[in-house]
């Protein structure tokens, strides 16, 4: 259906887009948007769950999506929504806008607030005790392996320790980690 009015222009951008694709050859972007965990990996072709980096965000914006809400956004909207940024105040506010935006869009209501909760609990330097307790019996995480890991790993690792839903998801995750770690030092 055409809007009356619209005026639509085909344009080939395929000589920009070479132009912009071979200047991304010359430089390495290492900041990545969306970090994937291999026990996610059957849900990522269709987001049919809700990534653990994105739960991720919406802890650090403190807002609150059932799966059926997740769901009910769209796939081009969900993958938007796992690639946006979330670390700047204002990252932060346009997360949470956007999503009361598909809130509204599709369920007719505002998006649901919740307790934002504090980065210092995978932040601190000290491995936090869900952590510690559920790695016992996979070897106990050290303070060097923790401190090693970025921050969205770490998060992992926490949200998976205290998780009741996913309790399986721990040792999944961990694994990863250490097998990740290997492959980088060698050791």
């Amino acid at each position: 259906m055409m809007q009356r009015g619209a005026v639509f222009i085909a344009v080939d951008l395929s000589h920009i887009i070479g132009k912009i694709a071979s200047r991304g050859a010359k430089r390495q972007i290492t900041k990545t948007m969306f970090h994937r965990f291999c026990h996610e990996a059957e849900y990522y072709p269709t987001l049919s769950r809700l990534p653990l980096h994105m739960r991720m965000k919406l802890d650090l914006i403190g807002v609150k999506i059932s799966l059926k809400d997740w769901l009910s956004i769209s796939f081009a909207e969900r993958t938007v929504l796992c690639h946006l940024p979330c670390a700047s105040d204002e990252e932060k506010a346009v997360l949470t806008a956007y999503l009361d935006f598909l809130s509204q869009k599709y369920r007719g209501v505002p998006v649901q607030m919740t307790e934002i909760m504090d980065s210092a609990l995978w932040e601190q330097s000290l491995v936090p005790e869900p952590v510690r307790e559920k790695s016992a019996e996979a070897g106990v995480v050290t303070t060097n392996e923790w401190l090693g890991w970025p921050s969205h790993q770490r998060y992992a690792l926490y949200k998976t320790a205290i998780s009741k839903s996913q309790p399986e998801a721990f040792a999944d995750v961990l694994d990863e980690l250490r097998q990740k770690r290997k492959l980088a030092t060698g050791t």
